[in-house]
């Protein structure tokens, strides 16, 4: 490309309005141009590295793009490439473009600037104990997180763009010698497969790589500590870190995995005993009290002692609706209070959300709308969904329970029992990245069954047989 085909072309992109920034510099007769936009460049970087030492440059008569790289610029990121339909995707990636007028090949610099907000404790894994440093939306600030704690040379972190129009960096982060190969390259499979305009956060990925997209329960765990997300390429899993996006996504991920928690790993051991076994219990809490109380009180209230029968009834005296209504009325007046929660400004939600609980839940007992038994069971069971180490997997269970209530009310503990009976075969028959979905339950394993309650790092001496890791042994 000659000297007035570079000019015709930085016209054309010029008139396109890409709103390209161009500065013109003659050295020695010879015309440069510098290409960038002003957003996502660090401007400071590019008039200190690379106009100034080309303006102050007095040796080079006969400038080159040679000569500009290994003699004249400060910067430390350059290239060079000779292809011009790459230019305008290096200049919207946050690089600059140095053209010599007189040359077919272009310099490309690395001056990206990227607005980003410091490393802050983490606000969605809340923990008592461990670092409180957490991943933010800058892409190479979690990598650096990441490298800051694993220092191995084996330590792999292979990038790719997804995104036709987004073009958003995305890394898979692993140790070589530690990850099974068969869950690399299905992992990798899926993300090739992916095809989409843009992707803007982790939740984008985390739907395309899954099984099936009915899939009701999740099969990739996300971490927002940078601690948690180091451990889990240590025992053998792989990391998905997205550009823009706080959250990373671990692969593979079993149901169990999902109820626990960094706490259960710094504490002592029977704190963590203790802890995954309240966790264990309010899962299901959450899953089944409400229709355990629609079978009870529409179809087996003979199963509770005779005084409390007749307390049970007098509460209901006054309730209008059965009790499947009743229960589906509750629930759902609980779900609104929990959207409205979440959605509400930081600083009125959870004022708001007891506040609202508290006179609501009053006022219809009050009311004789509901029992007020009915409203400690729905109270505890949404306590309960909070105590999950990742809420996601307590995202089916606020599905689910609607469809246990629905199957108890047709008929009554049989339904119950088909209910959950549904669920477990769901579960068992789930893999994430062809791991089993509820190992080590089914297949069993005793030595990981032990090693999950126990969350004691001396007693586990070998990573999860289910991961087939290729290095078993941790110490």
């Amino acid at each position: 490309m000659g000297k007035n085909k570079w000019i015709n072309k930085i016209k054309e992109w010029n008139d396109n309005n890409l709103g390209i920034s161009i500065r013109r510099l003659s050295v020695f007769n010879t015309e440069l141009h510098i290409l960038y936009i002003q957003e996502i460049t660090d401007r400071k970087l590019i008039s200190d590295s690379i106009i100034r030492p080309i303006l102050q440059n007095k040796e080079e008569k006969n400038i080159t793009i040679e000569k500009i790289i290994q003699s004249i610029l400060y910067i430390d990121d350059v290239d060079v490439d000779t292809d011009e339909e790459k230019i305008i995707d290096y200049i919207l990636s946050g690089k600059s473009i140095i053209i010599l007028s007189s040359r077919e090949n272009y310099i490309i610099a690395n001056t990206l600037k990227v607005e980003k907000r410091s490393v802050q404790a983490p606000e969605v894994e809340a923990t008592l104990r461990g670092p409180r440093d957490s991943f933010t939306e800058n892409f190479n600030t979690n990598l650096s997180l990441i490298r800051y704690r694993i220092k191995d040379p084996l330590l792999r972190i292979d990038k790719s763009i997804v995104g036709k129009r987004s073009k958003t960096n995305l890394a898979l982060v692993y140790i070589e010698d530690i990850v099974d190969s068969k869950c690399i390259n299905e992992v990798k499979k899926r993300l090739q497969e992916i095809e989409i305009d843009g992707v803007f956060e982790a939740g984008y990925i985390q739907k395309f790589i899954l099984n099936n997209v009915f899939d009701l329960f999740p099969q990739t765990g996300i971490i927002e500590r940078s601690d948690a997300a180091c451990e889990n390429i240590m025992d053998g899993k792989l990391c998905i870190v997205i550009e823009g996006s706080n959250l990373v996504l671990i692969v593979p991920k079993t149901f169990i995995e999902f109820l626990d928690a960094s706490d259960d790993h710094y504490e002592n051991i029977y704190m963590a005993i203790f802890s995954k076994t309240l966790r264990v219990l309010a899962f299901n809490i959450s899953l089944t009290l409400s229709s355990l109380y629609v079978a009870i009180v529409s179809f087996h209230p003979d199963i509770l002692p005779p005084q409390y029968i007749l307390a049970l009834a007098t509460s209901r005296g006054t309730v209008p609706f059965n009790a499947f209504i009743e229960a589906l009325l509750m629930e759902f007046v609980t779900e609104i209070l929990r959207e409205a929660s979440i959605r509400l400004p930081k600083q009125v939600g959870a004022a708001i959300s007891i506040v609202g609980a508290i006179v609501i839940g009053q006022a219809a007992v009050a009311a004789g709308l509901f029992s007020p038994l009915m409203v400690i069971i729905v109270s505890l069971s949404m306590m309960c969904s909070f105590v999950a180490g990742d809420y996601t997997i307590m995202n089916p269970v606020r599905v689910l329970k609607f469809m246990l209530i629905f199957m108890t009310s047709v008929f009554g503990l049989f339904g119950f029992i088909m209910g959950i009976t549904l669920i477990t075969i769901n579960l068992c028959a789930l893999t994430s990245f062809g791991i089993p979905y509820f190992a080590p339950i089914a297949p069993f394993n005793f030595q990981d069954i032990k090693n999950y309650i126990l969350s004691d790092i001396t007693l586990s001496k070998k990573r999860p047989k289910y991961l087939n890791t290729k290095d078993k042994t941790r110490q």
